[in-house]
């Protein structure tokens, strides 16, 4: 019996100590949320003064080199997904923020507008997984602190196995300059130097998104804007907001929920607003695939217009 016991224990430490070796060896994640560690590279070596651009996919056709030539700041664009809470996102950058630098967030309606896919920012799976990704250092004595020790392991586990099916894909494919890149397969082909997206999104129809279901805003939920602008305004940093781009058929059909919540951030945000809701409001034919997605045509048209805000601002 007690040799078993000791056999156990030796395979339990055998597992720990191949676990170990996996999750501190480089190499990539294949998950595009796996870009938030590329982005963080990104966000510690791009000189001041800074752009960060803080939210969802609406944001990653943006045209960063743009706003660096018209403004002359380094544009770090940190946006990713949608369902990757706002606040969560913002939480990640604080230990990086320095003198100078201007925070540009938006939301996405729906991450503030639908209570019920606000609610799915704030606690779905895949969010929490990558964030931990991105900042394992400032997440691990968290949990360690909260005693969740299975949730710890379970996402090293979890992110450890998605490194070795990636490092095995390396070796098949003889794609060996790679194996030791880390964050996402081939970041450098998909995003620009910005972390903008390298291609213009595919236009299909019907949109995607087009069956909203708002809600009006509620003060509770747009209480850490103004908790990080605080923040920032310590660090001796700007926090500027807009709001998205959006449809004309989706807007004129929830035209109260978003004038309701342009009122209650005019009344309550203690950052820089740059426009009104109906400045973003564009024809259908500027969207690509989704409700929240340009496709060239239309990003042509709003990064122009948001550097036109930007000079206001400044």
């Amino acid at each position: 019996m007690k040799k078993l016991f000791i056999s156990i224990v030796i395979c339990f430490v055998l597992m720990g100590e191949t676990l170990a070796g996996i999750w501190y060896a480089p190499g990539t994640i294949p998950h595009d949320l796996a870009a938030l560690v590329n982005k963080k590279e990104m966000l510690i070596s791009k000189p001041s003064p800074r752009m960060i651009f803080v939210g969802g996919s609406s944001v990653l056709s943006l045209k960063g080199p743009l706003i660096e030539k018209a403004l002359n700041y380094s544009v770090i664009n940190m946006s990713l997904w949608g369902g990757l809470a706002t606040m969560k996102h913002l939480e990640e950058i604080k230990p990086f923020l320095k003198p100078g630098d201007i925070v540009i967030v938006t939301m996405e309606y729906g991450t503030i507008l639908d209570d019920d896919y606000l609610e799915y920012t704030l606690t779905n799976d895949e969010g929490k997984k990558f964030f931990f990704l991105m900042a394992p250092e400032r997440h691990i004595p968290i949990y360690m602190k909260n005693r969740n020790f299975f949730n710890l392991i379970k996402i090293i586990h979890e992110l450890s196995q998605m490194k070795v099916k990636s490092f095995i894909r390396n070796l098949t494919t003889l794609n060996f300059s790679h194996l030791f890149d880390i964050g996402f397969p081939n970041y450098q082909e998909e995003f620009d130097p910005s972390g903008d997206r390298a291609r213009p999104y595919m236009v299909f129809r019907p949109l995607q998104g087009i069956q909203t279901h708002f809600n009006y805003p509620k003060k509770k939920n747009i209480a850490f804007l103004n908790n990080f602008c605080d923040f920032a305004s310590r660090r001796k940093a700007r926090v500027f907001f807009y709001f998205s781009h959006f449809p004309e058929e989706q807007y004129r059909a929830n035209e109260k929920y978003i004038n309701a919540y342009y009122e209650l951030m005019s009344k309550y945000f203690k950052g820089t607003l740059l426009n009104r809701p109906l400045e973003f409001k564009y024809p259908e034919k500027y969207f690509a695939d989704t409700i929240y997605h340009l496709n060239d045509e239309g990003e042509n048209i709003r990064t122009p217009e948001l550097i036109k805000m930007l000079k206001r601002a400044l």
